[in-house]
């Protein structure tokens, strides 16, 4: 693969540690071995990732991210499973959150392909939902 794409490892494990892509288009993705593949990014591309580790408190280890791909040069926040590094949009880390931003995302997903929308939209999604804020009037705007 090219170094300057983002590398994205993708694995579902029997101990439960299942880690996905929710939405974008990878420029190229490969089979390590059963259960595990790599995604792979151009600069700027924006994705959507899960990882999720249940345990006993059911799935507190739940955790959404939006991101936008890095490149040579940019700054990034390391993020695990993401190689070199991806500029987080959003992230919802608990359950709680995590479940907010998948109900936003669904009704995103109503209106158009989610890595289609801005950075900034995202970013935006992100505050809202952090503060504990109505994102309904956000989501009914023609963003799209």
């Amino acid at each position: 693969m090219t170094p300057n794409l983002t590398r994205v490892s993708l694995v579902q494990e029997d101990s439960g540690l299942s880690t996905r892509l929710l939405f974008g288009n990878p420029a190229s993705s490969n089979d390590i071995r059963p259960g595990v593949s790599i995604a792979a990014f151009q600069q700027d591309a924006v994705f959507g990732y899960e990882r999720r580790r249940p345990n006993e408190r059911s799935a507190d280890g739940w955790q959404i991210f939006i991101l936008k791909a890095a490149g040579p040069g940019d700054l990034a926040s390391r993020i695990r499973g993401i190689q070199p590094g991806a500029e987080i949009l959003l992230s919802a880390l608990n359950h709680f959150h995590a479940r907010r931003a998948t109900h936003a995302l669904d009704l995103v997903w109503q209106h158009t392909e989610p890595h289609t929308i801005s950075p900034s939209f995202w970013l935006r999604l992100f505050t809202q939902l952090q503060a504990g804020l109505d994102t309904s009037d956000l989501l009914r705007r023609q963003v799209w």
